[in-house]
């Protein structure tokens, strides 16, 4: 009798450590080293839009490796944002460089506008560095995101917890990953 409730609590331990071992790798981080490089990226994008311009996403790389923020990650949050950068039925335009949507509160209105497509890249890491951590910014980074101190700092540091804060999609953070997933299985 001992033996068997024993064996059903280890059962149990390990269902409990093999569920939270998922989730946690579900819940990646937005901090890190970006795994696609800008031309699998590009690639990728490519196909749905030929007219992608390739430099955005040099810019996500090498902006997001600044400030130790997924870059390739936050180039799938762009896409989803804009449409495959097509923009339609999006509040911002290309024009705006705006590629996260940043300050949309509703569909068709507004949203903030950029000098250069460094500078919306630049507001996107900017923000995602707002959700997931506390710290200064990098050095010499000058502060380009008009939304910044609207975050509470450090409230999402994976990408899964940005559903419900960033957009009100309760999916919205695993969509992300999922377009991440995909692209990084076409290679």
């Amino acid at each position: 009798m001992y033996l068997s409730r024993m064996k059903k609590i280890l059962t149990l331990l390990i269902i409990l450590i093999a569920a939270t071992a998922t989730s946690a790798a579900r819940e990646k981080s937005i901090e890190g080293k970006a795994e696609l490089k800008a031309e699998e990226l590009t690639a990728y994008i490519k196909r749905h839009n030929p007219d992608f311009d390739p430099a955005i996403a040099k810019a996500y790389i090498k902006i997001g490796k600044k400030y130790g923020i997924r870059g390739d990650i936050a180039l799938c949050q762009a896409i989803l944002e804009t449409g495959w950068f097509r923009y339609s039925g999006s509040a911002v335009k290309p024009e705006h460089y705006n590629y996260c949507g940043l300050g949309v509160v509703t569909n068709g209105k507004g949203g903030s506008c950029f000098k250069s497509m460094e500078d919306g890249v630049r507001a996107h890491i900017q923000h995602l560095y707002a959700y997931c951590c506390k710290k200064e910014l990098p050095r010499r980074e000058k502060l380009v995101d008009p939304r910044f101190s609207h975050v509470k700092r450090g409230c999402a540091p994976t990408w899964v917890k940005l559903s419900g804060r960033w957009a009100r999609n309760p999916k919205y953070g695993q969509q992300i990953l999922d377009l991440h997933k995909r692209i990084r299985k076409a290679r």
